[in-house]
């Protein structure tokens, strides 16, 4: 397991919580960062991804899918208990169908769960990894780069792309190569992978600044420029510092590392209800928003325990095929998510 990855996770989905809920009247809180944490989770994937793979490419595409799909609808119904009460039964019942399937909902609102549309990028990486593997788990992460740089730059007929961000998922199949099958980094100290994650940190906060990028243009180029190239730095010098003994060894941050896709799929629902209260003045906003996510941490902690992980360990054990230890680091979410 890569531990500082896992820790990362929990950072990443903590940052998109605290984003959202930031922009809630009853917080209102001048954190207008955060929404990097989706650019971590897809460098992450990608070199996650490349990583499991090459130890295990066996049923690929259903351990992905079984990972991402099922706590995705099991989110969404919860969605549609705490957001579709007060809706005509015929509208909430579309809303809710449609949004299994990641679609907006009526009047082209978004998916109950917001964040579905990070999940779409996801499963469209497993797919074009998945189709990489047809030609082996070791010429895979080659076959799989141009096929995102094309889906990511190139308009296709009929596709709605191109899509830019997929250009992430490259970056961390990059990682892993250079980091895997790389001898350059074999002689970089532990303290210089530090070094570049805590640079690769600061860029993600002060990269926007710099570029004059907004979040609001969330699936462009500049937001790879923005933020891509930061997260890669972050999770190229966490690697480099794990494989030189440098490693997260707290059991609560693995734990939040954990669950972190519970976080991202569950904090959506909380900012349905934060979206509710009136404006509060400070201090009682950053009190509002301290409490709002102590609770989405603690119920998604619960989520990942009682219900996320042990069906994920049923669903597995139907494929008779137990995936290496390392796929315990994915998303969002790794696996997305």
């Amino acid at each position: 397991m890569f531990t500082n990855l896992q820790g990362l996770r929990a950072f990443a989905a903590i940052s998109v919580m605290l984003f959202h809920f930031a922009l809630m009247p009853a917080a209102n809180l001048p954190l207008k960062i955060g929404a990097f944490g989706v650019d971590l989770f897809f460098v992450l994937s990608g070199f996650i991804i490349a990583h499991s793979a090459s130890q295990r490419s066996r049923h690929f595409l259903a351990h992905r899918l079984i990972r991402v799909i099922p706590p995705y609808w099991i989110a969404t119904t919860l969605a549609v208990l705490f957001t579709l009460p007060k809706l005509p039964a015929s509208a909430a019942a579309g809303w809710f169908l449609q949004s299994l399937f990641y679609l907006p909902g009526p009047g082209g609102r978004p998916a109950l769960i917001f964040v579905a549309w990070t999940l779409v990028y996801e499963l469209a990486f497993y797919l074009l990894y998945w189709l990489a593997l047809r030609l082996g788990a070791r010429r895979a992460p080659y076959a799989c780069l141009p096929l995102l740089a094309i889906f990511a730059f190139v308009p296709l007929p009929q596709s709605i792309g191109p899509w830019p961000l997929l250009v992430e998922f490259a970056l961390g199949i990059s990682i892993y190569l250079l980091a895997e099958r790389g001898a350059a980094l074999g002689s970089v100290p532990g303290w210089a992978g530090l070094l570049l994650a805590a640079v690769g940190l600061v860029l993600l906060l002060t990269m926007p600044m710099l570029t004059g990028y907004s979040p609001d243009d969330y699936q462009s180029a500049r937001r790879v420029l923005s933020w891509g190239l930061p997260a890669a730095a972050v999770i190229l010098g966490l690697v480099v510092a794990e494989q030189r003994g440098l490693a997260i060894r707290s059991r609560a941050v693995l734990l939040l590392g954990a669950a972190s896709y519970a976080i991202y799929l569950l904090h959506p629902i909380a900012v349905g209800q934060l979206l509710q209260m009136p404006p509060k003045p400070a201090p009682l906003s950053w009190l509002t928003c301290l409490a709002a996510s102590g609770v989405t941490i603690g119920v998604s902690i619960a989520f990942y325990l009682l219900i996320e992980a042990p069906l994920l360990r049923r669903l597995r054990g139907l494929l008779r095929d137990r995936p290496p230890v390392v796929d315990q680091a994915l998303p969002i979410a790794v696996e997305g998510r």
